[in-house]
């Protein structure tokens, strides 16, 4: 009975606006899409992976973030996600997170970095050229916090402070070190909002795990850290007024930093398929 359970029936689709002031005129427009915590498992299985990836390429996004836990706890699980996410035929970047890395490390930078469509940042940094007149755009991926991997020193290294600088980062904890550093948009995951969204408990649960970070959009000086509330889950798969997420950004110039839901709808994976 537990196989019959479609956690992705309903999946939020959020879209936003980056106003930024690092974002100049040229690069107005460019496109982000955000994957992260896909858990791949007893629920999520690689069609319903297949699935999210044929809709967010259908964007024609300019760059695809994903950030992170791939998998739940099955190792098998971990070739099966990457080859469902390497269907992707936008331009796509990834860190790992601490599921990828407590299932299997040497596993997981394996199967991610023999993907010919996906390229793996642990602790590094790239300049990525999204063509179109449009200028270049770095991308900095920080390995998992959980773990012990995370080094935003190396990630950084290099950093043109005149980009635009993109940063994949699964544990928002983390975030501080990413923003002190030149970060202007920080990508992550890791808290799937607790899986409940009711407002004062929530609150309360992130103050006793002490989380500052949990859900949606914060400001640390110029930088925005979005935390995505991921599509599976490592255990139970039930989620209270907080569903799955997939998210859009687009990039605009502005004075002040500012992130601005433009749009939200409702989208579904995995549907039964009539014979």
């Amino acid at each position: 009975a537990l196989l019959m359970i479609n956690p992705l029936a309903r999946v939020e689709l959020s879209r936003y606006t980056l106003h930024h002031p690092a974002v100049p005129e040229a690069l107005s427009g460019f496109s982000v899409a955000q994957i992260s915590d896909v858990h791949m498992g007893p629920w999520v299985k690689a069609h319903h992976v297949r699935e999210i990836v044929a809709l967010v390429d259908s964007f024609e996004p300019n760059l695809v973030a994903l950030t992170g836990d791939y998998v739940g706890y099955s190792k098998a699980d971990i070739e099966r996600c990457a080859d469902a996410l390497s269907t992707t035929s936008s331009p796509c970047f990834a860190v790992l997170g601490n599921h990828d890395h407590w299932t299997d490390s040497v596993r997981s930078i394996a199967a991610y970095e023999a993907s010919a469509t996906i390229t793996l940042l642990t602790n590094q940094r790239v300049r990525f050229e999204p063509g179109g007149g449009m200028p270049a755009v770095e991308v900095v991926g920080v390995d998992d916090l959980v773990t012990g991997n995370a080094d935003a020193e190396a990630a950084f290294v290099g950093l043109d402070p005149g980009l635009f600088c993109l940063t994949l980062n699964h544990v928002p904890s983390y975030a501080q070190e990413c923003a002190s550093r030149g970060a202007h948009l920080i990508l992550s995951g890791h808290t799937h909002n607790f899986q409940f969204n009711i407002p004062r408990l929530t609150n309360r649960v992130a103050t006793t795990l002490g989380a500052q970070f949990f859900s949606g959009t914060y400001r640390l000086g110029d930088a925005l850290l979005y935390i995505n509330r991921g599509l599976g889950s490592a255990t139970w798969p039930l989620r209270i007024r907080s569903l799955p997420e997939l998210t859009l950004f687009t990039l605009a110039h502005a004075d002040e930093p500012s992130l601005e839901l433009t749009s939200s709808e409702t989208v579904s994976f995995g549907a039964k398929r009539k014979p």
